[in-house]
């Protein structure tokens, strides 16, 4: 009976065990994480939808330099329509920077997101080619808005050690997916079907800022401390690491507001934080670092690539039908894409960027050989080049851009981000418009294979650059990175944390000697 009671109790005992577990998982997905998720979910679909603009663009290029004369449009003008989304994208960087500061990060999503979809029902009915370059450079405005929110954002509400692994989950991956369906979906449709499809993922991004929390950061930018705590607390899952880095956040942004709560202009103090910010030689090597980097990013080709591989797919082939090998191409940048997730996640940045950059590069060099010298027009040599593409997209992607994307969200300065992301996407997005502008007239000049070999040689210097100047920053807060380029090394948190209170305390007495004067 004794052993009968004990077997009972023990099958009761393992069962109650059973049971727990799966409580306990349950309980592993708390609210932040839920919370995070919704933002990084809102953060994909704006990425989706600027990836998609590219796929979509490439294949209206195509059509309206071949057979579609719905739109009479000469060569030279096609190119601007395909190039000028480029250079526009910089006045989003404006316009963005100056509504993140005033409205927050989810509105401003919102915001942005309406212009776009109103240009994807003006690129349904548009029937001349000033309603499609009009179109272009409301797209262009509209891109640059969500990468400066993405680029700002996921520094702000990511922990630092998910910041590259979110990043590239949507500035890479998601941009990838939304450039594969556009492609796709223009082999298969009408162009100006495809661009009603692209209404989708723009109204959704529109709609789930609605249910985010506020960006700590912003809130703390702007004085707002006590939400700014509460903002991060729903946020975060709060132990000793993040109750330091809550703390650093504040410290850190109440000098500033401080300083700026005298001048209640807006654009004076946003040009103000960033003129003031150019003085210091520490801004001169960030900026110096994402000049580099934003080259790289136009050199190595992804955006040409996304605007132009349908053209560049039937000049290759000599063939129409390539379905098959845009699936191909356009699926190899997205498995790329989904690695780089698996490689940030592993690998430090300087690592992963200083074995797949050359790598890459190596293959594109290759890729130029092949399309120079061999030329025999066989079934054999034109899938070779196509597979050279594809390994080029797939090692580009999962190597140098996931470093690349991270780089340009996580060095700029927390208090004049969106100046700063202005500042470097005006850059980026000029480049950018001059290196498709350019393609346009080099290709017939001296063909694929001579702006690959321009390009290799400008990614070889972009690498050189950066490996002897760029830190490690994988796991690194804002104001570790910050404290590095003004120190030459990583502080710790009290050292951190000692400079900010110094900083406010001098800041405190400065102002209390100014009011004592007047």
């Amino acid at each position: 009976m004794t052993a009968q009671n004990i077997d009972t109790g023990a099958r009761c005992q393992a069962q109650t065990s059973n049971l727990k577990r799966p409580e306990k998982k349950m309980k592993s997905i708390t609210p932040q994480i839920l919370r995070q998720v919704l933002v990084i979910t809102g953060l994909a679909f704006c990425n989706f939808s600027d990836g998609f603009i590219f796929g979509q663009m490439s294949g209206m290029v195509d059509a309206l330099n071949g057979k579609d004369q719905s739109i009479p449009l000469s060569e030279d003008e096609v190119s601007w329509i395909a190039s000028t989304i480029n250079v526009t994208c910089f006045c989003g960087f404006a316009l963005t920077a100056i509504l993140t500061d005033v409205l927050g990060r989810r509105r401003t999503i919102t915001i942005v997101s309406i212009p776009m979809s109103i240009c994807w029902i003006m690129v349904y009915f548009a029937q001349d080619k000033y309603t499609l370059l009009l179109t272009r450079v409301i797209l262009g405005i509209s891109l640059g808005g969500f990468m400066i929110v993405t680029y700002t954002s996921v520094g702000e509400y990511v922990a630092p050690d998910m910041r590259s692994l979110c990043l590239n989950l949507m500035a890479v991956c998601a941009s990838a997916l939304g450039t594969l369906l556009g492609h796709v979906l223009s082999l298969l449709m009408h162009w100006r079907h495809v661009a009603l499809v692209g209404l989708i993922p723009t109204i959704i991004s529109a709609i789930l800022p609605f249910f985010w929390v506020e960006s700590p950061a912003w809130l703390a930018i702007k004085g707002r401390f006590t939400e700014c705590e509460i903002a991060f607390r729903k946020l975060r899952t709060m132990n000793e690491a993040t109750e330091s880095e809550l703390k650093t956040l504040i410290d850190s942004q109440r000098e500033n507001c401080n300083k700026l709560n005298k001048n209640r202009n807006v654009l004076t103090k946003v040009i103000g934080k960033y003129v003031k910010a150019w003085k210091g030689k520490p801004y001169r090597k960030i900026y110096a670092l994402l000049v580099a980097t934003s080259t790289y990013r136009v050199a190595a080709g992804r955006i040409l690539i996304s605007t132009l591989i349908i053209t560049m797919l039937r000049d290759i082939t000599g063939s129409s039908d390539i379905l098959l090998s845009t699936l191909f191409v356009d699926g190899f940048s997205l498995i790329g894409s989904g690695l780089a997730c698996v490689f940030v996640s592993r690998f430090n940045m300087r690592s992963l960027l200083f074995t797949s950059g050359p790598l890459a590069n190596l293959i594109q060099i290759v890729l130029a050989f092949c399309m120079y010298f061999w030329t025999d027009n066989s079934i054999y040599e034109k899938w070779v080049k196509v597979t050279l593409l594809a390994l080029y997209c797939v090692v580009v992607s999962a190597g140098p851009y996931a470093v690349l994307e991270t780089l340009l969200s996580e060095l700029h300065p927390l208090d004049i981000s969106a100046s700063s992301i202005f500042g470097i996407g005006a850059f980026g997005g000029i480049l950018q418009c001059l290196g498709i502008k350019l393609a346009a007239y080099l290709f017939p000049l001296i063909g694929y294979h001579g702006v690959f070999f321009v390009h290799s040689g400008v990614v070889f210097a972009c690498i050189l650059y950066l490996y002897y100047f760029l830190p490690e920053t994988k796991g690194r807060t804002n104001q570790e990175i910050q404290f590095y380029f003004k120190h030459n090394r990583f502080g710790t948190v009290d050292e951190i944390l000692c400079l900010e209170q110094q900083n406010d305390l001098l800041s405190r007495e400065m102002g209390d000697v100014s009011s004592l004067q007047s």
